[in-house]
Order: C-alpha cells, then sequence, then structure tokens
C-alpha cells in the first residue's frame, strides 16, 4: 500500500469562546494516534511525534485550552477535565477519524483515561507516560510532601509565592489558595511566579539536572515566558478548582480489553511511581514498565528509549486487538 505523508494544521471552535489549534502528520492512511500533552498548560510538543513511526501512524496533535496556539490564551472558564474530553471528541469528528489510540503524558494520561472512560468505543489503545490519578494524595505530593526529598527546591518555590503573595504557604492549600491572584494579574509578578513554578516542576522531573537541551531552548523570552504562565496558571487552577475528577481506576473496565503500554520513571517525584502500579493492577492485561535511573521527563535517560518500543508494541497490538464483548 503507497502511504500519503503529509501535514495539516488549523483551528477549531469547540465552544463556549475556546478554539484549540491542532495538526495532523505522518501517514495519512494509518490508524491515527492523538497526542495529549501535560500541565494542565503545557501545549504540545511536537518533538513527542518524533517517538512514533510515522509511516505506521496519523499522528494528531493539538493545544489544549488556554495554552500554546489555543485561543483565548489563559482563559479558565469553562476550562475543565469534561471540557477537555470534548474538544478530543470534537477534534476527532472534525478530522473524520472513525477511531484512535490515545497518547498521553503526565496530565496527559489523566486525560486519556477520563477520555477512555466516556468513549471507549473511539479508542483503539493506549500509550501512557508518567501516571498523573489526579487523587488529592497525588497532587498533594507534587505540591508538598516531595519537600522530603526536595526540600531546597520546594523552599524556592515556597519563598517565590510568598515573594508574590506576601504569605508564606504552611501546606498545599495553601500553595494554590495564596498563589491564585498573583497568577492571575499577567503582570511582571505573575510572570516571575509562573516561572519560578516552571523551574520548580523542571527540576522535580529530571533525574540528571545538568544542562541538557529541549524543546525550551530554542524560545524567545517572551515565549518563555507565556508558556511558564499557561503551565502554572492553568496548573492551579485545575488542582485548586477542578480535581480530583471523578475516580479513573473504576472506570478502567470499561476500556481494559484494549491494548495498553504504561511506561514510567522509577524515580518520578512529580508523579511517583505508585500510581502507574495501581494503573497497572486495574488493567491486567497492561504491559507496564518502570524505567530505572529515570524520572519524569518524556526524555529522561531511558524513557524515550522505552516509549519508542512500547509504540510499535502498540501498534502490533492493536492489530490483533479484539473487540470489546
Amino acid at each position: 500500500m503507497e502511504t500519503q505523508e503529509r501535514f495539516e494544521d488549523g483551528m477549531l471552535d469547540v465552544g463556549d469562546g475556546h478554539t484549540i489549534y491542532w495538526r495532523t502528520q505522518g501517514n495519512a492512511q494509518a490508524p491515527a494516534i492523538v497526542i495529549l500533552h501535560g500541565g494542565p498548560g503545557g501545549a504540545m510538543n511536537p518533538q513527542w511525534a518524533d517517538l512514533l513511526d510515522a509511516q505506521k501512524w496519523r499522528i494528531v496533535l493539538f493545544d489544549q485550552r488556554g495554552c500554546g496556539r489555543s485561543t483565548p490564551f489563559g482563559e479558565l472558564r469553562n476550562n475543565g477535565l469534561a471540557d477537555l474530553v470534548g474538544d478530543i471528541e470534537a477534534l476527532r469528528e472534525h478530522l473524520g477519524i472513525a477511531q484512535w489510540a490515545v497518547f498521553g503524558g503526565s496530565w496527559g494520561t489523566t486525560l486519556g483515561l477520563a477520555y477512555g472512560a466516556a468513549h471507549p468505543s473511539r479508542c483503539l489503545g493506549f500509550l501512557l507516560r508518567g501516571i498523573y490519578l489526579a487523587r488529592s494524595e497525588d497532587t498533594d505530593w507534587f505540591l508538598w510532601g516531595v519537600r522530603r526529598v526536595y526540600p531546597d527546591v520546594h523552599a524556592r518555590f515556597l519563598d517565590a509565592i510568598e515573594q508574590a503573595a506576601g504569605r508564606r504557604p504552611a501546606s498545599a492549600r495553601e500553595v494554590l489558595e495564596f498563589s491564585g491572584a498573583p497568577l492571575s494579574r499577567f503582570d511582571a509578578t505573575s510572570t516571575a511566579l509562573a516561572r519560578a513554578w516552571r523551574d520548580y516542576e523542571s527540576t522535580l522531573s529530571r533525574v540528571n539536572h545538568e544542562k541538557q537541551e529541549d524543546e525550551s531552548d530554542a524560545r524567545t523570552e517572551e515565549e518563555s515566558s507565556r508558556a511558564a504562565i499557561a503551565m502554572a496558571l492553568l496548573e492551579r487552577h485545575y488542582m485548586a478548582d477542578e480535581l480530583p475528577p471523578p475516580a479513573l481506576l473504576p472506570a478502567v473496565p470499561r476500556f481494559a480489553h484494549l491494548p495498553c503500554q504504561i511506561v514510567h520513571g522509577r524515580f518520578d517525584m512529580v508523579c511517583p511511581a505508585d500510581q502507574a502500579q495501581a494503573l497497572a493492577d486495574a488493567w491486567p492485561g497492561a504491559t507496564f514498565q518502570i524505567v530505572d535511573a529515570a524520572g519524569h521527563w518524556t526524555f529522561d535517560p531511558g524513557v524515550a528509549t522505552v516509549l519508542r518500543e512500547a509504540g510499535k508494541r502498540l501498534r502490533i497490538e492493536m492489530d490483533g486487538a479484539k473487540p470489546a464483548a
């Protein structure tokens, strides 16, 4: 069969005043896979598509509400988990795709599981990296519990909140409470706090903290600040106002007949590996790989290599997957 590689992009009006940016690439005749970025607010990273064989997949990426090229930027109204699940389905229909696989990382795994629960018949399989179940204890770890491993990094994070808000948080709840107003102002104080939030998460994400080139190195100062604001603003919004979602693990049996590849760094300090283990326990047919000497970052040592192989296995498993009973 002759393959047809193409690149397309556009804007899709999803209602509620929101428009999302999308792009497709790869083999237009192959099974589709939608990539769900992290954050919330992280925006798409085209480098994720490089982890997949473009000859074997029609790859779909998009920026979730309020971030990246989607508009309006930083909008929190009508921006919740159910809205994003609806956007995925609207994009599928817009592109004329009957079914697709789901590739998500971090918050993208939360969103992917929620989408699978809502639309299991539209899913072909799952590739999930850095599992975030979005339970209260999972969010509390990121905002507070991790200080037991990174006391210095956590202290600098609290310093930034205190400088912006005039009060120093004494709990995860106060991190969210005190940071809300400063992040919403879109001024110099907001930018400084957003950058501190971004740096905090970036540090926790990697095992090797030496300078490594990534997609952020090519950004201008303005682009870097804008990306940091979207990440911090939307993460804080979801953690404070939208989470925890309906329990995700009890919904797994709705789509557990589908193939799934779970990849998680053993030393993930953003989303500890017990979350991935809990998902694997709920999904007996899933393949679960813990990557040693790796953290939360998609391109941390070993993670990218394992993801490439997991993507190949998923593609093979999809061909032999049995339909739901």
